[in-house]
């Protein structure tokens, strides 16, 4: 959440915390409507009609992959815990009327939150001095500050697609191959800036009014995708990294326990996934705002205006594996489905700042990265790699910010086909080769 100055900063800092607030999320002029991310052309055609009859929470067999191949999830020292959105967050909200925020009601329900779940008059504003005065603001390292683990578990909100994804074989050709994406959420009372972020960076802000840790409330999109094969085995993991995601394989990049419990480290302060790290110090990752800064998210070269680092722990460096329990929910739930902010619109100096934010669960990646194979193979894109840079250069055009979707999503799917089946097999063979 943006503090608002108390005090009247100087041009100087009022202008650099600008400038930060911007480079740090796509913006657009305010109004007396707002218009938030799950607005973004495509998003109608892509969910209409999905949800006019009710649709039940995963069950059976979907239920069961949930549970078996659930993340580990390593927390960093000084680091939020997750939390239940209804039974933690939703109580610690009022709704009020955009604009004036004048207040509709002070105690949301589930049922109003379904009944205003489109309705762009009114969003929710987060109670945050509330919620840390009833013990909630629980941190790893200061567990005796909050209420006990014991008594209110973390949780991860679950549900599961099957969906047919095409690759090239021999030929010219293409194979579909029905695989199985496993989608976990984790909620966060707030979302914070990369801790990595520059300390000259961090101290303007601070000085003018803002708090990098509380950069915006309530934050849904922290989503791991563990992706199953024809045989229901992990074959790769999609993770969410400051509105882009990163595709690893299995085996490969990713490594199977025994369990089928794949490690995450969460990111300290943007609650951002990374591959879980056996380093035994904290571990830096180049975090970038958008997909028209991949060249330098892969190599390091032609930063943007203003980047900073996102700081992971590993166990072997402090990082600490939390239990939590899971919940699923109608895929038609107003947690996935809502189109009202969840969160307080966050205007800035005349101009609205990042998504307009949150949204409901699923509006955490542009249509043109749904369904989920495209997200896949877009996603696979490798540190350092040349070909990987020399596609990705192409295919960005930074004077129009224009980016060629299509383009990295078809060379990331040579590309990860090509690894995970160590070739380009013949159309009917095993991707495995058995």
């Amino acid at each position: 959440m943006i503090r608002q100055p108390t005090g009247r900063p100087s041009r100087i800092l009022t202008t650099v915390a600008v400038c930060l607030a911007l480079a740090f999320g796509a913006c657009r002029p305010a109004g007396k409507t707002y218009r938030s991310f799950s607005d973004y052309p495509g998003f109608e055609e892509y969910y209409g009609g999905r949800c006019l009859e009710e649709v039940p929470p995963p069950v059976g067999e979907d239920r069961a992959l949930l549970l078996r191949y659930r993340p580990r999830l390593i927390l960093p020292e000084g680091g939020r815990y997750p939390i239940d959105f209804y039974r933690d967050y939703l109580p610690h909200t009022v709704l009020r009327r955009y604009p004036g925020k004048s207040v509709v009601t002070e105690k949301v329900t589930p049922e109003v939150l379904n009944a205003n779940r489109d309705n762009k008059g009114v969003y929710l504003d987060f109670l945050f001095d509330r919620y840390r005065e009833a013990g909630l603001d629980r941190r790893v390292g200061e567990e005796e500050k909050g209420i006990p683990l014991t008594a209110r578990k973390p949780v991860v909100y679950g549900r599961s697609y099957r969906e047919p994804v095409s690759f090239p074989v021999e030929g010219g050709i293409s194979r579909a191959f029905s695989l199985t994406f496993l989608k976990y959420n984790a909620v966060f009372s707030v979302s914070g800036l990369p801790a990595g972020l520059p300390k000259r960076y961090d101290l303007l802000l601070r000085m003018a009014g803002f708090s990098p840790e509380e950069w915006h409330d309530l934050d849904n999109f922290v989503v791991i995708h563990v992706v199953l094969d024809e045989e229901k085995r992990p074959m790769a993991v999609i993770l969410s990294q400051h509105n882009s995601h990163r595709t690893y394989l299995v085996g490969d990049q990713v490594p199977l326990p025994p369990d089928g419990r794949i490690s995450i480290d969460v990111a300290l302060r943007s609650n951002e996934v990374y591959p879980a790290s056996d380093s035994p110090d904290p571990v830096r990752h180049r975090a970038i705002r958008g997909n028209r800064h991949l060249k330098y998210l892969l190599s390091g070269e032609d930063p943007p205006f203003l980047s900073a680092d996102d700081v992971t722990q590993g166990r072997k460096a402090g990082g600490k594996e939390i239990p939590y329990e899971m919940i699923f929910l109608s895929p038609c739930d107003p947690f996935y489905t809502a189109r009202i902010l969840l969160g307080e619109p966050r205007p800035l100096f005349g101009r609205y700042v990042g998504r307009d934010g949150p949204p409901g669960a699923d509006y955490y990646a542009i249509p043109a990265l749904l369904p989920l194979g495209n997200l896949l193979k877009f996603g696979y894109l490798r540190d350092g790699d040349p070909e990987d840079i020399r596609v990705v250069e192409e295919a960005v055009d930074e004077e129009k910010r224009t980016i060629d979707v299509g383009r990295i999503t078809e060379h990331g799917g040579k590309r990860l086909f090509g690894d995970w089946t160590g070739g380009t097999p013949r159309a009917g063979a095993n991707p495995h080769g058995e």
